[in-house]
């Protein structure tokens, strides 16, 4: 008989810094229901922060967790996060 070993799948790494497809697959991972769509109009309007890259947005997840949990888009700038993601993005 031939020996069969299991190999187990690594659960998926998410990083804290991610464009908004990567961050809403983490917030269905993690239980949150909400849009990708959302996301993306929540940066439009400016109340969650984001830095552009050409076309893609990327976004600081434990702000996106503020929001969800807070209902504030206003981080402040001594918020523990990266010094190149801004507080607030003009629109």
């Amino acid at each position: 008989m031939a020996e069969h070993t299991i190999q187990f799948v690594s659960p998926r790494r998410f990083y804290d810094t991610a464009t908004v497809a990567e961050t809403h697959r983490r917030l269905l991972a993690e239980g949150h229901n909400i849009s990708e769509n959302a996301l993306r109009g929540f940066i439009r309007q400016g109340i969650l922060p984001a830095v552009k890259i050409g076309r893609k947005s990327l976004l600081y997840y434990p702000n996106v967790l503020k929001l969800l949990m807070e209902g504030t888009g206003s981080v402040s700038p001594d918020e523990d996060r990266p010094s190149y993601i801004p507080a607030r993005i003009s629109v």
